[in-house]
C-alpha cells in the first residue's frame, strides 16, 4: 500500500507543481535543490511516483499527484481562512513571476507596496507565469494579455547580446556581428523559450552550447565563457564579468501584471493594479536604460 502523505508532503507537492521544476521549487522554499530532491524521493518511495518529467526538467503531477495537489489546495484555503479569522489579518497578495521580472521590477517595488497596503505581498518565482496556479497576480514579459485575463502594463525589458571577455578573445570577435552563425549560443529552455525575445534568438543562427530555464543561469554560463547570451541589459550591464556584443537584437518586451478577469475588481487585486500603474509610470526599469 502506498504511504499516506502528511501535510508537509502535500505542501512540497503543491510547491513543485506551482513552480514547475525542482530548482524553482527549491528557490521558492528557500532550500537547496538537493534538499527538495530528497523530499520528493521520500514522497515517491516504494514505487509511488507523483510527477511526470519531460526532457527539459519540467514536472507535472500524474493522476495520484493531481489528487494530492487538490487536497493541498483545499487545506491551504482552510488554513488561510483560519489564520485570517484568528489574527484579523488579511491574506497576502500572492504574486507569481519569473526571475528577471522579480529582479528588475518587483524586488524593490514590493516593499513599498507592502508598506502602503493593509496586506503584504507573497512573491513566488515560477517557470510558467501565465496565471500560475494559486497566484492572485502573475507578472512577466508577454506579447499581450491572455484571454479571460485583465492586465496592467508595468514597463519594458530591453535586450542585448553579451559574452565573457575570454570568449571574445578566443573567437576573435571584432566590431559588429551581422549574424550569429558559427557562434556558441546560450539559449532558453522551458517556458522561458516561449517568450518573444527567446523565440527570436534561434533565427539568428549559432550552435547551442547551453540551455537554461532562467536568466540567472544564463548569466553564469555566459560569465564562464560558454558562449553568447541574450540578456536583459539592466542585469547584464551591472555584471563586470560580461561584455556587450554588438550585433542583432530583438524588440523590447512588455512586462504585464495579469489576473483572472473575474477577480479584477476584488479590492486587494484592484488596489495593487492601481498602485502598480502609478508606481511603474515613474519607476519602470526598462525605460531608465541609457541610450
Amino acid at each position: 500500500m502506498a504511504a499516506f502523505p502528511d501535510w508537509n508532503d502535500l505542501r512540497d507537492i503543491l510547491l513543485i507543481t506551482e513552480a514547475g521544476t525542482l530548482s524553482a521549487a527549491a528557490r521558492a522554499a528557500g532550500v537547496s535543490q538537493s534538499t527538495m530532491s530528497r523530499r520528493l524521493a521520500a514522497i515517491e518511495a516504494a514505487g509511488n511516483p507523483v510527477f511526470l518529467r519531460d526532457e527539459s526538467g519540467r514536472m507535472t503531477p500524474n493522476s495520484r499527484g493531481r489528487d494530492m495537489v487538490a487536497a493541498a489546495r483545499d487545506m491551504q484555503e482552510v488554513f488561510e481562512k483560519l489564520r485570517q479569522r484568528l489574527t484579523d489579518a488579511p491574506p497576502p497578495l500572492r504574486i507569481a513571476t519569473c526571475d528577471v521580472s522579480a529582479r528588475l521590477f518587483l524586488s524593490s517595488a514590493l516593499p513599498l507596496w507592502s508598506g502602503r497596503a493593509e496586506s503584504p505581498a507573497e512573491l513566488t518565482i515560477v517557470e510558467d507565469i501565465t496565471l500560475a496556479a494559486g497566484a492572485d497576480v502573475s507578472v512577466g514579459p508577454m506579447t499581450a494579455v491572455p484571454e479571460r485575463c485583465a492586465g496592467q502594463s508595468l514597463g519594458r525589458i530591453e535586450w542585448g547580446l553579451y559574452s565573457a571577455p575570454a570568449y571574445v578573445v578566443a573567437n576573435r570577435i571584432r566590431g559588429r556581428l551581422d549574424t550569429l552563425e558559427g557562434q556558441s549560443m546560450i539559449r532558453a529552455s522551458g517556458s522561458l523559450a516561449e517568450t518573444a525575445a527567446y523565440r527570436w534568438l534561434p533565427r539568428q543562427g549559432g550552435v547551442v552550447a547551453m540551455l537554461a530555464a532562467s536568466t540567472g543561469a544564463m548569466i553564469e554560463g555566459c560569465a564562464a565563457g560558454m558562449g553568447i547570451a541574450l540578456l536583459p541589459t539592466l542585469l547584464a550591464e551591472s555584471d563586470a564579468r560580461l561584455l556587450p556584443v554588438d550585433g542583432p537584437r530583438p524588440a523590447s518586451s512588455e512586462v504585464w501584471a495579469i489576473c483572472d478577469a473575474a477577480r479584477a475588481e476584488e479590492p486587494q487585486i484592484a488596489g495593487f493594479f492601481r498602485w502598480a500603474r502609478n508606481h511603474f509610470r515613474n519607476h519602470a526599469p526598462g525605460e531608465r536604460r541609457a541610450g
